[in-house]
């Protein structure tokens, strides 16, 4: 299993300091956050006792820190690694892995995309009504058709959503994909 290199985000004692001026084009870096807080964590799945002192772990290639972020998760179930190339934090992680058990909690999966897309089809079907409501109703039609409305904005704030993760989705695959063919030279 590869290891790679534990380093320091920020040291002022080392020259180049930042972290991101010692990786190499094809390099990655390794973050290890608890799955729920986000907290910075050390290899042994313990939070830093001085955040100060904040690390990641780079290895050569992709591949290298996926099976290490991997084997870390089997291990470490309230582990969440994200694996983010040369470039550093400027740009969202090309992988983020988490226990397998954990995977349908994310919300990039295809059972959120799903779940989004029957709330704003309820949404727009629950509208229906309301503008008939509205309609054909004298003491209360303002209110209904306010309510038809705002049914109709909130179905299409879930298709932006659910198009936007799709979106950010396809962008991180894409970004992978370019990473792994630098590696293999072919870029």
């Amino acid at each position: 299993m590869d290891v790679g290199t534990e380093i320091r985000l920020f040291d002022p004692r080392r020259d180049p300091q930042d972290w991101t001026d010692l990786m190499g084009a094809t390099a990655c870096a390794v973050f290890l956050k608890d799955r729920t807080t986000s907290a910075a964590l050390q290899p042994n799945g313990h939070p830093f006792p001085n955040p100060a002192d904040t690390t990641c772990i780079v290895f050569p290639c992709v591949d290298g820190a996926q099976r290490f972020c991997e084997s870390k998760v089997q291990s470490l179930p309230h582990l969440r690694c994200e694996i983010y190339y040369a470039q550093g934090l400027a740009h969202p992680p090309l992988l983020v892995i988490v226990h397998p058990d954990l995977l349908r909690k994310e919300q990039a999966g295809s059972s959120w995309s799903r779940r989004r897309k029957v709330v704003a089809g309820a949404f727009a079907l629950l509208s229906v009504p309301l503008f008939w409501f509205g309609v054909r109703s004298t003491t209360s039609s303002d209110l209904a058709i306010f309510l038809a409305i705002n049914c109709l904005f909130l179905a299409l704030r879930f298709i932006y959503w659910d198009f936007g993760t799709r979106h950010h989705e396809r962008e991180r695959r894409r970004r992978l994909e370019s990473h792994r063919k630098m590696e293999r030279g072919d870029a």
